[in-house]
C-alpha cells in the first residue's frame, strides 16, 4: 500500500470517528517561610487538554496535553518546571486483553511515581533524587492482567522539551498486583530502570532546578507498596543501585509517608526520606490537607519540612514552611 493510500484511508477513519475534548487546568499559588524569609508567588498555572477518540465499536486513541501557562517556576529554572510539567502523550489501545501503546512525553514508571501523582502534592516521593528526572520522551507500553499492572518505557533520559544529548536511552518496567488483605488494598511493585540520567553530587542538590551538570550511567531497582486501610494510606518506596561514572560504591534510598483522614476534608501526613550517594540528604515532613468535599476541587496543603544534608565536607540542616493551596478548574 502506498503512502498515500495510508493517509487516505487513516483520514477517513478519524473522519468517521467520535472525537471528545476535555480541558482542565489548574493554579498552584504557595506561601514559604524558612531562614532566608518569607515568599509568597505562584509557582504555576496549567491548561490540560485530554481528547478521546473512539468509533462506534472500539476507542481508539487517547490523547493528553499538559502546557504551563505561567509561573515562578520559570525563574526557578527550568530544569524544576520540567519535573512537573509537560506531559503530551497518545495511548492506542491495542486491544481487549493487550495492553495500550503509548509515545510522546510522560512519567518515567518507576516506583511510586508509576501509581501515585504527586503533581499537585506539597509533599513529593524523592524521584528527583534517586533518578533526576521524572518526565522523559519515549514509547512504551502499559496495561493489565488481571490483577497485575505492567509498564516498560524506553526513553531519552534527557528530560522534557530537549532532545536525546547522548542517544544512550533509558529502559524502565514495572510490575504491580493488586490485593486484598483483610481490610486493606495492597499493591506492592517491583521497578528496574537502566540508562543515561542527570546526575548531580549530594553537595549540588540545592542548585538541581537550573539542569544538570553532567549525566551518569544509572542502573535502579525499586520495590515500592501503596496500602489503604480504611482512612488510613501508607507509601513506602525503597531504591537501590549505583551511578557507574562516578563511583563503584552503591547508592540507596527510601521514602515513607502515612496519611490519615480523619473526615473527608481534613487528613494529617507524616513523610520521611533519605539518599545515600557519597553522602546524605534527608527530609522529615509533616504537614496537613484541608478539601471540602464540597468544593473538591480546591486543596489548601500545608507542611513543615527539617532538611539535613551531610557530605565529606558539610554537615547542615535547614527548614521550611510550606502553605499551597492548589485550585483545579
Amino acid at each position: 500500500m502506498s503512502r498515500a493510500a495510508f493517509l487516505l484511508l487513516l483520514g477517513a477513519g478519524l473522519a468517521a470517528a467520535a472525537v471528545d475534548v476535555r480541558w482542565s487546568g489548574g493554579l498552584y499559588p504557595r506561601f514559604q517561610l524558612d531562614p532566608m524569609g518569607s515568599t509568597f508567588e505562584l509557582m504555576g498555572a496549567e491548561v490540560v487538554a485530554q481528547a478521546q477518540v473512539s468509533s462506534a465499536t472500539r476507542d481508539i486513541m487517547t490523547a493528553f496535553v499538559q502546557v504551563y501557562a505561567s509561573g515562578a517556576m520559570t525563574q526557578m529554572g527550568d530544569w524544576l518546571r520540567g519535573f512537573h510539567f509537560g506531559q503530551a502523550y497518545a495511548l492506542l489501545p491495542l486491544g481487549l486483553g493487550w495492553p495500550s501503546v503509548k509515545v510522546g512525553q510522560a512519567v518515567v514508571p518507576f516506583g511510586l511515581l508509576a501509581a501515585y501523582d504527586v503533581h499537585t502534592q506539597i509533599v513529593q516521593t524523592p524521584y528527583a533524587r534517586t533518578l533526576g528526572l521524572r518526565l522523559d520522551p519515549g514509547i512504551g507500553l502499559e496495561g493489565a492482567a488481571g490483577s497485575l499492572d505492567y509498564s516498560l518505557w524506553v526513553s531519552n533520559g534527557s528530560g522534557p522539551d530537549r532532545m536525546d544529548s547522548d542517544r544512550d536511552k533509558v529502559i524502565s518496567a514495572r510490575l504491580a498486583p493488586k490485593f486484598l488483605w483483610g481490610d486493606a488494598e495492597i499493591m506492592p511493585g517491583l521497578s528496574g530502570l537502566a540508562g543515561s540520567l542527570p546526575y548531580w553530587p549530594i553537595e549540588s542538590l540545592g542548585t538541581m532546578g537550573w539542569g544538570p551538570r553532567s549525566l551518569a550511567r544509572k542502573y535502579r531497582l525499586g520495590l515500592d507498596n501503596t496500602a489503604d486501610w480504611g482512612p488510613l494510606t501508607i507509601r513506602l518506596e525503597a531504591v537501590a543501585g549505583y551511578d557507574s561514572s562516578f563511583s563503584s560504591r552503591p547508592v540507596f534510598g527510601y521514602y515513607a509517608e502515612a496519611r490519615y483522614a480523619f473526615t473527608r476534608w481534613f487528613e494529617p501526613l507524616l513523610a520521611y526520606d533519605g539518599w545515600y550517594a557519597a553522602g546524605s540528604a534527608r527530609t522529615l515532613s509533616a504537614g496537613l490537607s484541608l478539601k471540602h468535599p464540597d468544593f473538591s476541587l480546591v486543596e489548601l496543603q500545608t507542611v513543615y519540612e527539617r532538611r539535613f544534608t551531610r557530605t565529606e565536607s558539610i554537615n547542615e540542616s535547614d527548614w521550611r514552611f510550606i502553605t499551597q493551596l492548589a485550585a483545579r478548574f
